[in-house]
């Protein structure tokens, strides 16, 4: 399921197509605004957001053999409640 297929759902429900885009655009920005403020976003029975910094590592270019160091970047880890995973 992607972010059309929640759009789509939402209209068949509540909503027309444009105000279903906004809402689900408005909950991935606030989403995205509580992890850059706070770095975990928790929603109650359905799970967690969470920044985690993946450390730097030296790797290797397949084409020239050369070790390449790559940088540590942040990533996003969901963990779902358990409530979600028991339906």
């Amino acid at each position: 399921m992607n972010k059309d297929d929640v759009i789509r759902h939402l209209t068949r429900h509540v909503l027309d197509k444009k105000q279903a885009k906004m809402s689900v655009d408005k909950v991935f920005e606030i989403i995205k605004h509580g992890l850059k403020r706070d770095g975990k976003v928790v929603i109650s029975n359905f799970g967690s957001f969470q920044l985690k910094t993946a450390r730097p590592v030296t790797r290797h270019n397949p084409k020239t053999g050369e070790k390449v160091q790559v940088p540590a970047k942040q990533k996003v880890r969901f963990k779902p409640s358990e409530n979600l995973l028991k339906k």
